[in-house]
């Protein structure tokens, strides 16, 4: 009936109304958190102040960061970790990446890549990966390459990878190795992931 329909509208847009500023409050909540944490690693924070700022953008998560979310696919920035190794920071200048390594992520096809150009060279690790929880996957290395040269991964090369936060600019992950990882979109971000990543060098 048409009064039931009029009360109806009038419960959908009070609930809109209600949702709107909730989700804009959160919306700037988040933006300033991510602002620190950029800030924080672009100033060459400690990896516990990192880590600080960072666990406040997790905590701004609510379930977001999942496998099936359509923000996950695409290519990524690394524009900090904790894991020097994975960063470069043990070589010599000349041999570290002056840009993000990137990190593109494909859950449908099952694959994950992860490059680096280094002397102008393109070396780079090809994995498979499976859904082990909702937001979480199993690792397993297949292939290295360094330039055109590749070789097979040993079996025993695996590992698990959890995505601890995600919008559409950014991506937080932590490793089973204890590491964490910070992700800038290469689309919408390849400018900043630049930026925070050439500042946070300087302090190695």
């Amino acid at each position: 009936t048409l009064p039931q329909t009029a009360s109806l509208l009038a419960l959908i847009v009070a609930a809109t109304v209600l949702i709107s500023p909730a989700e804009a409050f959160i919306g700037a909540l988040r933006s300033q958190a991510k602002a620190k944490l950029l800030d924080v690693v672009k100033r060459g924070g400690s990896n516990d102040d990192v880590l600080t700022a960072l666990q406040g953008v997790e905590r701004l998560s609510f379930g977001d960061a999942k496998l099936s979310s359509p923000l996950l696919p695409g290519n990524w920035l690394m524009v900090w970790t904790t894991s020097d190794s994975i960063a470069g920071k043990s070589r010599a200048p000349l041999f570290q990446t002056p840009t993000p390594p990137e990190q593109l992520i494909d859950i449908e096809n099952g694959r994950a890549l992860n490059a680096e150009k280094v002397l102008g060279i393109t070396n780079s690790v090809q994995a498979d990966i499976t859904p082990a929880t909702k937001n979480k996957v199993n690792v397993q290395f297949k292939k290295f390459k360094v330039g055109p040269v590749g070789f097979n991964a040993p079996e025993s090369f695996k590992g698990e990878l959890s995505v601890t936060y995600l919008d559409d600019d950014m991506r937080i992950s932590r490793g089973d190795k204890g590491n964490a990882f910070i992700l800038l979109r290469e689309s919408n971000s390849r400018d900043v992931a630049n930026e925070v990543w050439k500042e946070w060098r300087k302090s190695w």
